[in-house]
């Protein structure tokens, strides 16, 4: 294989390993779920059977038994809002990363 299209391949690899850092820590993300909760309530969808997005996760925090147990839940939801924040801000460098590398390689000559 030439170097253009070890270039373009390297782009591509980029450009999937950030999508699939930002799916994989999407689920952490209070952001995302506010914005998913709000389209659920929008377009009527909210049942005692199909909670929010957000309301699941308090759900989940109040499930613990104990103080000690929710509190704990909690700082894990708010950690993992913040690793999720911080990857998203890497998965982007990576996707425009691979974009740009695999520009490089279809234009260098």
């Amino acid at each position: 294989m030439s170097s253009n299209a070890w270039l373009i391949l390297a782009g591509v690899i980029l450009v999937l390993l950030g999508v699939l850092i930002r799916w994989r820590t999407a689920r952490y993300d209070l952001e995302g779920a506010a914005i998913d909760s709000a389209w659920t309530l929008a377009r009527g969808r909210r049942t005692a059977v199909n909670p929010t997005a957000l309301e699941a996760k308090l759900r989940d925090i109040q499930a613990q038994a104990t103080w000690k147990g929710k509190a704990g839940k909690a700082a894990g939801t708010v950690a993992g809002h913040f690793f999720a924040q911080a990857s998203a801000v890497v998965a982007i460098v990576m996707i425009v990363g691979g974009v740009l590398l695999a520009l490089v390689g279809m234009l260098w000559r």
